[in-house]
């Protein structure tokens, strides 16, 4: 046989070895450890995005919604989008601070209770997108001050009750008004109400990084 058969031969038998040994998953992708690599290092992980907006890169990974923000050519957070086969492990990120492994992802998993609650809109939302109400979790030192964003988009019955709750205790207390100026996203007077009311609420996604864009982030403008 000559020599350029037995390289294609061998070629074939190495070739499915190899995929599955490049084959990334999930916990590869979505790791504390990829914050702060360069985007090309990110890519030679994760693959070719599927879909680049701004900062924002979108990735499919063993079937699970990932999505990288590059700012300055650097991993500064990431998201993903979760469901029952697409689920976040964030011990690399959050270490000791992360629910324990196994246990459903919500507020009321954690071992702190300091989220605050803000949301896009809570009442007269109309019916342009879906809204979200959103739980952000600031980091110690020891965890370099890394924020952590649940999010709870307002489509299923857990979601809807939960909002509803929520926005009722905060328009007994404060008023109508409040909730149609979305004055809640700018203090924090209600955050108790909001984790109380969605402590058992599963998210749709998560987002971990640094200087993370939230309904807050106009409150300072």
């Amino acid at each position: 046989m000559s020599l350029l058969p037995k390289m294609l031969i061998a070629s074939m038998l190495i070739s499915p070895f190899a995929n599955a040994v490049q084959a990334k998953t999930v916990q590869e992708v979505f790791n504390g450890d990829m914050l702060g690599t360069t985007q090309r290092y990110f890519e030679s992980i994760a693959g070719i995005p599927r879909k680049s907006s701004g900062n924002e890169h979108s990735f499919r990974v063993q079937g699970c919604n990932i999505t990288a923000t590059i700012d300055n050519n650097d991993v500064s957070a990431l998201r993903m989008e979760l469901n029952d086969k697409c689920q976040a492990d964030l011990s690399t990120f959050i270490d000791s601070y992360a629910p324990p492994a196994n246990t459903p992802l919500t507020v009321g998993a954690f071992e702190f209770d300091n989220f605050t609650f803000m949301a896009d809109c809570l009442s007269l939302c109309g019916n342009a997108a879906d809204p979200s109400v959103f739980a952000l979790w600031e980091g110690p030192r020891a965890t370099n001050f890394i924020e952590v964003l649940l999010e709870f988009k307002l489509v299923g019955d857990p979601a809807l009750d939960a909002a509803d709750e929520w926005e009722e205790l905060m328009k007994k207390a404060a008023g109508e008004d409040y909730i149609m100026e979305t004055r809640f996203n700018c203090d924090d007077r209600f955050n108790t109400q909001g984790y109380n009311a969605f402590k058992n609420v599963t998210p749709t996604a998560i987002t971990i990084g640094h200087g993370l864009s939230t309904p807050r982030s106009d409150c300072a403008k």
